[in-house]
């Protein structure tokens, strides 16, 4: 079955920021993109493999999912990538040279977020990066401040000079068929706000492995999470 959902994949899941608010779904894995007043064209991948792949490993499936990754990274010219329950990227060669990779773990739970070094730097200033559990020992996220470097977009009316993009893995809801308790997304909202804070910027993505229910809308989670815009 893992095999099979790794040939079914498709090559790439890719989103223009055109639309002030996208929310998509990937076979079932409860991808949510988020994006807040972003006029520039970006692309952003979700990807939850989930760690049976690596710890079980039928049939090759780990080195399926590294060569399906990097692949999918190139091929569809990815921006930032949020990557969930995968192998770590420190031992591995699935990003492409010209992608860097921020790590956090909580519990066994892993959450990397890639984005594309020769287009996007960690914002320098203080406290523009934050990592965390959304509940203890599990369910890791980063949030993260990013400045822009690519000159060919200098001057047009597309530039972006400053984006904060979260990566993370969602806890279940408690009850069917309702939305997350505050109590279970207070420490990433609190560290958005910080990170918000501290980089000067509005700018937000939200790129994640939800876990929400389809009766959830993209309008509840930008409210709970207090992400700005309309």
């Amino acid at each position: 079955v893992l095999v099979n959902f790794l040939a079914d994949l498709p090559k790439f899941t890719t989103m223009s920021t055109s639309s002030r608010l996208i929310k998509s779904r990937l076979l079932g894995s409860c991808m949510l993109l988020l994006l807040t007043e972003l006029s520039a064209d970006l692309q952003f991948l979700q990807w939850n493999p989930h760690w049976q792949c690596f710890v079980w490993n039928q049939t090759d499936c780990r080195g399926h999912a590294q060569s399906t990754f990097r692949a999918m990274l190139e091929d569809s010219d990815i921006d930032f990538a949020n990557v969930i329950e995968f192998d770590d990227f420190s031992n591995l060669t699935a990003i492409p040279d010209a992608w860097a990779t921020l790590q956090t773990t909580c519990g066994r739970d892993r959450v990397a977020l890639l984005y594309n070094a020769s287009r996007w730097r960690i914002a320098s200033l203080g406290g523009a990066g934050q990592v965390g559990c959304m509940i203890s020992e599990d369910r890791p996220f980063i949030v993260q401040a990013f400045e822009r470097i690519d000159n060919a977009t200098e001057g047009s009316s597309d530039a972006l000079d400053g984006v904060v993009v979260i990566g993370a893995h969602f806890p279940h809801p408690s009850r069917f068929n309702e939305s997350l308790s505050d109590d279970l997304v207070l420490p990433l909202r609190l560290s958005l706000q910080s990170v918000m804070e501290a980089s000067a910027t509005s700018k937000v993505v939200l790129v994640a492995d939800t876990n929400e229910f389809t009766s959830t809308s993209s309008d509840l989670i930008k409210s709970y999470l207090e992400l700005p815009g309309n």
